[in-house]
């Protein structure tokens, strides 16, 4: 049996206002009373089915209209109803679709996870030794108060760097998964409807996780994430995304160390160190 959905009083929301259910079965009676009068055209069952399945595609399909009671009677119904509107694999689920589709990125995550900071460090390092040479330490201990001084603005330089660079990376995944969706779109128009519109919004840092975009759904949205994740050149050395082990140095051993795009630390130049940058 199912059961009745709560009022809003029930439910701990203002019971002057009404909540989602109340606002939902008024606009779908009076939909359908209109259609009954011949007031609006359709029927009310095709009416019922299409506000389902713009519902399916708006959530990002049919599994997240069920998944809260995937085994009861009702998701059996609903799945079945769905899948003869937008196809068993939700092959036409964007076109009931009327929301934008929202991919969440953070550019300090994506670039974290490739441990690009990391060549930020070894800039430090690397300049470090040339200004204090032995005396250098990474903990800084051996360093006096001027000299202090004077490495706290090599690190002002590298953070602006950092941070242009992180806007240069959002820019970049961006254009990318605009591209990817306009070859989506030429390749399959009857799946990608030219009136649908992709937008990337990305958050400060990974804090906001619980809003990211999952890179592992079957949705357009994780697709494209992906996608971009793993084609977005890298600023700095317009690289490709690669998370394999020795990346980081690799990037150091081709010339890529982030201070020479500064022209006020380019001058320090790159250790003679071979295949080990970071020795």
């Amino acid at each position: 049996m199912t059961t009745p959905p709560t009022s809003a009083e029930a439910q701990g929301n203002d019971p002057a206002e009404p909540d989602d259910f109340e606002i939902a079965h008024t606009a779908i009676t009076r939909a359908i009373r209109a259609i009954n009068n011949e007031q609006r055209a359709g029927d009310g069952a095709e009416f019922i089915t299409h506000v389902l399945a713009t519902v399916a595609a708006n959530l990002g399909g049919t599994s997240a209209v069920v998944g809260a009671r995937s085994g009861s009677w009702e998701a059996s119904g609903v799945t079945d109803l769905l899948h003869s509107t937008v196809g068993a694999d939700d092959d036409y689920l964007l076109t009931y679709r009327t929301e934008p589709i929202e991919i969440v990125a953070s550019s300090l995550y994506e670039l974290d996870d490739l441990r690009m900071y990391e060549t930020y460090e070894a800039s430090v390092s690397h300049i470090g030794r040339v200004l204090f040479g032995d005396r250098w330490t990474p903990g800084r201990g051996r360093l006096t108060v001027a000299e202090l001084d004077q490495l706290e603005d090599v690190h002002g330089h590298l953070a602006e760097l950092e941070q242009a660079d992180r806007s240069d990376y959002e820019s970049r995944f961006a254009a990318v998964v605009q591209a990817r969706w306009e070859d989506l779109r030429a390749g399959e128009p009857w799946r990608y409807p030219e009136r649908l519109q992709v937008t990337v919004r990305f958050v400060p840092d990974s804090a906001e996780d619980r809003a990211l975009t999952e890179g592992w759904g079957d949705d357009v949205a994780s697709r494209l994430y992906q996608y971009a994740r793993e084609n977005t050149l890298l600023p700095g050395s317009d690289a490709k995304p690669d998370w394999s082990p020795g990346f980081v140095d690799r990037l150091l051993v081709d010339g890529h160390w982030p201070h020479l795009r500064v022209p006020e630390l380019a001058r320090f130049g790159t250790p003679d160190t071979g295949n080990d940058p970071r020795s």
